[in-house]
């Protein structure tokens, strides 16, 4: 995971203006289809390097379960394992960017991830949860955080959740990886 967000920086200098909109379809969106099309568009103004982390960063934020979920651990297991501190009906961590982590549970499920920055908050999983894999604003987190996604890792890892994200070494192997998916996508977009 380490490779996955330390190369965030790389990202960052192109996620604005219209790349950055580009860049959350590609990385965020769930149809592989909608996600090759924007990669295919950035990959005409963007070096190959941060399309690849974003990428990987895709395949990441893909394997991370939307909520609700079970989680294979109880809370207070999760609470020493993951360094949350308990406060009513949820648990979190301050993180040293000041971006805040809440984890609201009922027993082995847990209800959702908050992020809390600046006085906003913002859940994990969007109302779109079936076009997303999480909201725009905490993936804008993510990548401007040195923090964020490393502590989500920790966390999702903690709570016993199988976390196993491809990696690719180039757009290449990422287009071949799902071409035939791609393929059968696009008769759903036209």
């Amino acid at each position: 995971m380490l490779t996955a967000t330390s190369n965030l920086a790389l990202l960052r200098t192109y996620y604005e203006g219209e790349s950055k909109d580009l860049f959350r379809v590609a990385m965020n969106a769930t149809s592989l289809t909608e996600a090759n099309l924007a990669f295919d568009v950035l990959r005409g103004s963007v070096p190959e390097k941060p399309c690849v982390v974003a990428c990987n960063l895709r395949e990441v934020l893909r394997e991370i379960p939307g909520s609700p979920f079970p989680m294979r651990c109880d809370e207070q297991t999760l609470a020493s394992t993951a360094g949350l501190e308990r406060r009513m009906a949820a648990m979190g961590r301050t993180l040293p960017d000041g971006i805040e982590i809440v984890v609201t549970t009922a027993g082995n499920l847990v209800l959702d991830l908050i992020v809390k920055y600046r006085g906003e908050k913002y859940f994990w999983t969007p109302a779109n949860a079936e076009e997303d894999f999480i909201s725009d604003e905490a993936l804008d987190l993510v990548v401007t955080s040195d923090h964020l996604l490393e502590a989500v890792i920790e966390i999702v890892s903690a709570m016993g959740v199988v976390f196993n994200p491809k990696f690719y070494l180039s757009m290449s192997d990422w287009h071949m990886e799902h071409v035939s998916d791609v393929f059968a996508g696009l008769g759903d977009l036209f």
